[in-house]
Formats: C-alpha cells, sequence, structure tokens
C-alpha cells in the first residue's frame, strides 16, 4: 500500500516540471534575470507541490491506520504506527492512534503514558481525545468515579464529540446513575443518529429506564437497511450483547441503591473501540 501510493506521488512530482517547462519560456528581449526569476518561481511551484503530496502521502497511511482500527486490527495498527514514525517522523496524531493501539491490546501502562504524554499539546481537539483515552482506560478496569472525570474534562474540551458524549452516559450507567447519563446520552444520539454504537447506548439507557415501548422502536429502526442494497446498523449479535450489558446496568442500579460501593467489573471488555456497547464494524 505504501510502495503503490509513494510510486504514484512520485510520477506525479515528475510530471510537474514537464508542464512547467512549456510555460516558463519568457519572450524574447526579457533577458537573464527575468529568466532566473521564472525559474525560482517554479522551482517554488515545483516545492510546494512536492510538500502537498508529501502531506497526502501521509494522510493517507494515518486513514489506513484508522480504517484497521474500525475493523478491530489493533496490533497491524500498532505495527504501522511505528512503521509511519519511522517513514514520516511523530506528529500528534499517529501518538493517539497509537495509545488507542496499546488500550486495545491490554497495554495499559503504555497507553497511559501515551496519554498522558499528549495533554500538554496545544491542539485542544489531541488533549480532549487523550482525555477520552484516559478515562476509557479507567473504565476497563472498573474505575468509573476516575473515568467519568476525564470523559467529562474530554466533553469540556470537544462539547459536540458524539463518541465521547456516549461513553461519558455509559460510565455514568455501569454506576447506576441513570440520571447522570440522561444528558449525555440524548445529546450523543442526536448529533449522531447513524452510529450504531451510540444508538445502542441510547437502548441500553431507554431499557435500563423502563422505557421499553420506546427502546425496541429504536431497535426496530437500526434492524432496517438504512438504503437500499446496505445493511442494517445492528445484527443479532449486537442486541444479544445489549442485553449482557443491561443485566450489568441493572446490578450497578440495584448497588447504587443499596449503597455498595464495590464498583461493577465485569464489563471491562464490554467494548473494543470506546465504553459503548459493540456493533458490527462498517
Amino acid at each position: 500500500m505504501t510502495t503503490a501510493v509513494s510510486t504514484i506521488f512520485r510520477s506525479s512530482i515528475i510530471a510537474i516540471p514537464l508542464i512547467l517547462a512549456g510555460c516558463i519560456s519568457p519572450p524574447q528581449g526579457y533577458g537573464v534575470a527575468a529568466q532566473q526569476d521564472t525559474a525560482a518561481q517554479a522551482q517554488q511551484q515545483m516545492d510546494k507541490a512536492e510538500q502537498l503530496n508529501q502531506v497526502d502521502s501521509q494522510q493517507t497511511y494515518l486513514n489506513l491506520i484508522r480504517q484497521m482500527q474500525e475493523a478491530n486490527q489493533w496490533y497491524a495498527s500498532l505495527a504501522h504506527a511505528d512503521a509511519f514514525e519511522r517513514q514520516h517522523g511523530s506528529t500528534p496524531t499517529v501518538r493517539l492512534l497509537r495509545a488507542d493501539a496499546q488500550r486495545n491490546t491490554g497495554q495499559r501502562t503504555q497507553a497511559e503514558q501515551s496519554y498522558q504524554a499528549l495533554l500538554g499539546d496545544a491542539d485542544t481537539a489531541t488533549v480532549a481525545r487523550a482525555r477520552r483515552g484516559l478515562g476509557l482506560l479507567h473504565a476497563q478496569q472498573g474505575r468509573y468515579p476516575q473515568a467519568i472525570a476525564q470523559l467529562e474534562q474530554a466533553r469540556q474540551l470537544n462539547p459536540i464529540d458524539a463518541d465521547v458524549l456516549s461513553d461519558l452516559a455509559y460510565a455514568h450507567l455501569l454506576q447506576g446513575d441513570l440520571a447522570g447519563s440522561q444528558l449525555p446520552v440524548m445529546q450523543a444520539a442526536q448529533l449522531a443518529p447513524n452510529s450504531p454504537r451510540v444508538q445502542l447506548n441510547l437502548a441500553l439507557y431507554l431499557l435500563a429506564s423502563g422505557r421499553d415501548a420506546e427502546a425496541q422502536q429504536l431497535l426496530a429502526r437500526l434492524r432496517q437497511p438504512q438504503a437500499r442494497n446496505a445493511p442494517p446498523l445492528i445484527d443479532d449479535r449486537s442486541v444479544q450483547t445489549l442485553h449482557g450489558q443491561l443485566a450489568v446496568v441493572q446490578q450497578a442500579m440495584r448497588q447504587r441503591m443499596a449503597g455498595a460501593t464495590t464498583p461493577v467489573t465485569e464489563t471491562a471488555s464490554a467494548a473494543p473501540h470506546g465504553a459503548t456497547p459493540p456493533a458490527p464494524q462498517p
């Protein structure tokens, strides 16, 4: 993939001087100085084109790594994150992708260190994603108050990130806190109406709240293809997982009502991407 992309980009760069060569020959009488100026402009154009191609190559590679992670190919994405840095150098984006891969391959200490190192980044979006990663790390270990604290900071940095809102709502549910989950789960559902994970999280909230009819209506809609020849957003496995998560949330609710403080930890592997129930990958 990388070799093919690089070959295409090199071909594009080689073609540019040939095009420019037909454009930079000055009219007679303009003299050597004008030729030098025009040649310098052409060189600047070639340098700029090469830089754009380099940026495009990096973005293509990052998109490839993201696609691997969306397909749960976490170990492969981790290897490609290392390869990207050797080829293009370190960037906040690839460091976040590596941290996510470390979190999803059981390397919790390394993932936490990677996320912590990004908290000082100047880009707010990067810091928000790092906060989210730390929140998910805490949630995987049943430390829901700490998870909520990190996810809440991520929400404040990026209030319209449906994934963060959904994860925050789910962390509240795992503490048996329906009231705390209501606002973020509703916001996430409206911001991402076609996200299987977000919509399943809404269904979980509705079922835990005793609003079974609304939940069943939502699940029926999610089972319908969104377009001709398109697969439905959820399948039977997703619904089975949802009901398993409902049992966990209901247990947390009973513990909360009884004043118990022991965290519910059966959900440590609830979701490979984040804290919401699993759904079929696109």
